[in-house]
Order: C-alpha cells, then sequence, then structure tokens
C-alpha cells in the first residue's frame, strides 16, 4: 500500500503583530497636533503671545487677596447660603473685567477673593456690600447726557432728595405718578422731584456712573448700560427677597427665550395691585407708562412693559433674550441679593518680588532633580537611559501643551503646589522607565534573546506600571475630592501628569526600545548601549543569542533567528 507524504501545512500569519514604528509616528504627530492647535488659538485670539505661557496663580505672579467675613442677618451662616453669595460675589468680580480673578469659600463663613497680577484692594468696595436687588415703577426717561454735570450740583441736588421724606408716599400715589405723570405727586415733593430731574439731566450713562447708594425709600437716578436709557424710577415697592424663583424657559409654541418670574409673600400682593393699573395703560396704547424696572445695586437689569395683570405672582419677562443672557437674568433675580452680609476680614497684596522668588525657587528645584535623575539614567543605563531622557523631553513637552489648552479651555491656573505636583511626576515617570528596563535586563539573564526580552519584558512590566500608576492617580484623585485650596492643584498635577505617564510609556518608551532593538548598536549589546553581556552580568553567550539549559547542567547557546521561530511557534 503506497503510503501518500504528508504536507507540511504553512503556518497562519501571526496578526496583532507589535508596530513600533507606526505607533511612534502617530504620537508624536498627535503631540505635534496639540501645539498647532495653540498656534491656532494664537492666531484667532488676540494677537500676542499669551497662548504660550501658562495662567500663574497668585502665588507665582502676585497679585490681591481679599477675604470677607459672613454674618447672618436673620438665621445662621449655613453651606447653602454661602454657595449662593459666593456665586454672586464671582459675578460681580467677573463683571469688573477681571476674567482671571478667583472666588472660593473658606472655613464656612469666609469668601476668599484672589486677583493674579493686579494689586486691587479697592474692589473691595464693589463686591463687600450686600447686592440690594430692587422693583420700582418707571416714572420717566430719557436720554443720556453726552457731558457729566458739575459734581458739586449734583451733590447739591441730592441733598435736596435726601430732605424730603418719600416714606410717606402711599403706593396709589406711586402709581399714579408714572400712569398719570409725576406732577401728580403731592406739591410738598416738587422740590425733590425738580432736584431729581435735574440729575437725570447730567446724568451719563455707563457703568462707573451708576448710583453709588441704593436707598429703597427714594427715587432713584439710573441707566440701563445695555440701551443706554436714563430713568427716573420711583421708591421700591417690591424687594427682591420676595422673589421665590425665577428660570430661563421657551414657553410652549414659542421659540423665543423669556425669564419666568414667580413671587411670594406680599410681593404677591404688591405685583397684582401694579400690574393690573400698569396693564390698563399698555391696553390703552401706552407702553411707555405700563413699564417697571429691575434694579441691582442701582443698575437697571430689566425694564419691561407690563402685557397682563398678574393676580398670582407669576409673570414673564420678555425681550431679544438668548439662553445664555435670559439665564443670566434668572440668576440675578433669583440671587441678586446677597443671603448674608459681609465684613472686611483682611486685604494682603503680595508682590511680583516674593512670587518670583517663589517661581524661581520652585524651577530651580525641578531642574535639579532632573539633571540628578538624568546623571543617574546615563551612568547606569548608558545608551538605554537616553531612551529614558528622550521620554521625558517628551513627556514635559506634552504637559506643557495640556497645561496651555487647559488654561484656555477651562481656565486650570498653575500654582507653586501645582508645580510641585508635577516635579513629584518626574520621579513616577522615571520609576516606570526603570521597571521596564530592568524587567528586560532579568528576561535576557534569564536565557531570552534581546529581542525577545524587548517583548516578553514589557508583557510584564506594563503590569506593574499600570498597578503603581493607578495608586498615584487613586492619591491624587482622593485629594482633588476632600482637600481645599490650592492642595487641590496640586493633585491635580499628580494626577495630570501621572496619565501622561502611562500614554509616554505604552506610546513613546516601548515602542523606542522595540525600534532601537533592531539596530545594530543596541541589537548586538554594544559596550555603550547598557544591554551588552558584561553589563547585563552574563557570561558565555552574546545577547543576541537565547541560552538552553542542558541536561547536565550546562549552558548551551542557541542561534537567535533558530529559536525565535521556535518560541514564535510556543
Amino acid at each position: 500500500m503506497a503510503v501518500q507524504p504528508t504536507r507540511r501545512t504553512a503556518p497562519k500569519p501571526r496578526r496583532n503583530l507589535p508596530r513600533p514604528r507606526r505607533t511612534l509616528i502617530l504620537f508624536l504627530a498627535a503631540v505635534i497636533g496639540l501645539y498647532g492647535l495653540l498656534a491656532v488659538l494664537g492666531t484667532i485670539g488676540s494677537g500676542d503671545d499669551s497662548v504660550w505661557k501658562p495662567r500663574l496663580g497668585l502665588d507665582l505672579q502676585g497679585g490681591t487677596r481679599i477675604t470677607l467675613q459672613a454674618k447672618a442677618s436673620s438665621g445662621e451662616v449655613t453651606d447653602e447660603k454661602m454657595r449662593q453669595a459666593r456665586g454672586i460675589i464671582d459675578q460681580r468680580v467677573n463683571a469688573t473685567g477681571l476674567a482671571e480673578a478667583e472666588t472660593t469659600t473658606q472655613g464656612g463663613n469666609q469668601v476668599i477673593i484672589e486677583i493674579p497680577g493686579k494689586q486691587r484692594g479697592d474692589i473691595v468696595d464693589q463686591v463687600g456690600r450686600t447686592a440690594q436687588l430692587r422693583f420700582r415703577l418707571l416714572w420717566a426717561s430719557t436720554k443720556g447726557a453726552q457731558k457729566p454735570g458739575d459734581p458739586a450740583e449734583a451733590k447739591k441736588q441730592q441733598a435736596i432728595i435726601d430732605e424730603a421724606d418719600w416714606s410717606k408716599l402711599s403706593e396709589e400715589e406711586l402709581i399714579q405718578a408714572e400712569t398719570q405723570g409725576i406732577e401728580t405727586l403731592p406739591k410738598e415733593y416738587a422740590g425733590g422731584l425738580a432736584a431729581v430731574q435735574k440729575l437725570s439731566e447730567g446724568f451719563v450713562c455707563s457703568k462707573k456712573n451708576l448710583p453709588q447708594e441704593d436707598r429703597a425709600d427714594q427715587p432713584l437716578v439710573t441707566c440701563d448700560p445695555k440701551t443706554g436709557e436714563v430713568m427716573i424710577l420711583s421708591p421700591t415697592v417690591i424687594e427682591g427677597t420676595d422673589v421665590k424663583s425665577a428660570s430661563a424657559v421657551v414657553p410652549q409654541g414659542q421659540v423665543s427665550w423669556v425669564v419666568a418670574l414667580q413671587l411670594k409673600g406680599e410681593g404677591t400682593k404688591t405685583f397684582d395691585r401694579i400690574t393690573e393699573a400698569l396693564f390698563q395703560q399698555q391696553q390703552q396704547g401706552s407702553d411707555q407708562t405700563s413699564r417697571f424696572a429691575i434694579v441691582l445695586d442701582g443698575e437697571v437689569l430689566s425694564a419691561p412693559t407690563t402685557n397682563g395683570h398678574f393676580t398670582d405672582g407669576s409673570s414673564q419677562i420678555s425681550g431679544n433674550f438668548t439662553a445664555a443672557t435670559s439665564k443670566a437674568l434668572a440668576n440675578q433675580l433669583k440671587y441678586g441679593a446677597l443671603p448674608l452680609t459681609f465684613g472686611v476680614n483682611g486685604v494682603s497684596v503680595e508682590g511680583p518680588t516674593l512670587a518670583g522668588t517663589q517661581l524661581k525657587a520652585g524651577l530651580l528645584a525641578g531642574l535639579a532633580g532632573l539633571v540628578l535623575v538624568i546623571v543617574y539614567l546615563l551612568a547606569y543605563y548608558r545608551g538605554l537611559g537616553l531612551v529614558a531622557i528622550a521620554s521625558l523631553i517628551v513627556a514635559t513637552g506634552l504637559t506643557y501643551a495640556l497645561v496651555l489648552l487647559l488654561g484656555q479651555g477651562v481656565g486650570f491656573t498653575l500654582t507653586l503646589p501645582g508645580i510641585a505636583g508635577l516635579i513629584v511626576a518626574i520621579g513616577i515617570t522615571a520609576d516606570s522607565f526603570i521597571v521596564y528596563f530592568e524587567r528586560l535586563r532579568d528576561e535576557v539573564r534569564d536565557g531570552k534573546s534581546l529581542r525577545l526580552a524587548v517583548e516578553s519584558g514589557w508583557r510584564r512590566a506594563r503590569t506593574t506600571i499600570l498597578a503603581a500608576d493607578a495608586v498615584s492617580i487613586m492619591a491624587a484623585l482622593i485629594l482633588y475630592i476632600f482637600a481645599i485650596g490650592v492642595v487641590r492643584g496640586f493633585a491635580f498635577a499628580l494626577g495630570l501628569v501621572t496619565l501622561i505617564d502611562i500614554l509616554v510609556v505604552f506610546a513613546f518608551t516601548k515602542p523606542l526600545v522595540s525600534v532601537l532593538a533592531r539596530t545594530k548598536f543596541f541589537g548586538e549589546g554594544h559596550r555603550f548601549s547598557g544591554l551588552d553581556a558584561a553589563h547585563l552580568g552574563i557570561s558565555g553567550r552574546k545577547v543576541t543569542e537565547i541560552g538552553r539549559s542542558a541536561p547536565d547542567g550546562r549552558t548551551t547557546t542557541v542561534p537567535s533567528s533558530r529559536s525565535a521561530a521556535g518560541e514564535g511557534n510556543a
């Protein structure tokens, strides 16, 4: 019987083989893309080089720190009231143009305002006052003056206004002054009304000219800076404390945003009577005599016409609102009046000299640590240390790009503790390289050739690297969640660079070692490569050969090409 020769089937091609060159190219392209994005942001921005400079905190560039102490006029200082107060104060600080200012709470009863780069102790008066939200009737309006009136004359007219006892006016008289004219007020107020009108004639509508004092029991001359309209407003008819809720909504069947308002208590009854009278004016075609103004600290937020009689305190304020502007107005209506009274507990100015010294010391410490790490890597790992140094440089470049992008995108500010977190992360990054390099060297000592050790050592080292970095990330996360103040900056920087370390080790360091292992200098164990047999502590074979244990205990060598094929099929 003839025996048919067995047909040897060709081995199936192995899939998912490492492609270190492609990985390196993609990773470096992504890093270059980040810097390209920064260049684009710099082009479409202000045109200066600010996009290439990280945003520095108060401790690094100096500035002003204002501490406000909360006192409850009624009830207690609660966390909810502090959160509301912090949000309102933050809006007021940003309204002054200090986009880099940071507002935080501390100790349960303090609000800390930090203004980097600017010595602005004068801002205390603007943010420390208790915000007052009030509803007033619009008695008259006019265009703003081109030139401001004489300050001495304005002071004289204000004194005349102060002499009149406006609190004696009834609600009916206040309404009648709008619907029928201010001349209907009792004659005893003629002098005060004349003074109010003279003030309005010399009033220039701008943010800086808004009244510094907003007395609820007096008429008010102010304006809406958005439109430039100067207004003579009645004494307060509804206080902001009577606002129950306010929200930005799009009514059913409509496409425009409005602000839904709900009053409470006595404000509901007052609003019922006022809107009844003003709506009659609107129905008669007189929009001007059907308006009321919503005023926050002397600034008119809105002066809508009355298009309905609202008996339950619910109403809607309409206008040319967007989603953002309607939400902003709703927040001002809801939280316009600070729930707490604040006193100034301290104003400290940190000069640029002290801040510069801190920054210089931090950078010198980081540089010294980096130099020591580099010297150690070169002395112990020789040529392989260059791989670690290149990885550190790439990690530094990637960290810097992300710090700049986070500063532009979410306002990330680099503080001295943040720099400390970056410096600590140098050691974490170096640890990852050392774990991999030592695992690689152990694999060679155990008998594998260098090329095989690169892959098998990586499979064992990456678990250790991920476990160590996971511990650092959890520590950073716990610190960030439970810490307060600048400690969170340290935690954020530590967590950010630990994540970068994982990315660099996986996408740069390991592929680079794989590529270099195929070169003559590294792959054949040059004595300066750090992978030569003598430096690794092996004898009797080259690093390109695989060691085999014979039955008599002696070690034999097998050419790497044959053994590689054998181990590849195993």
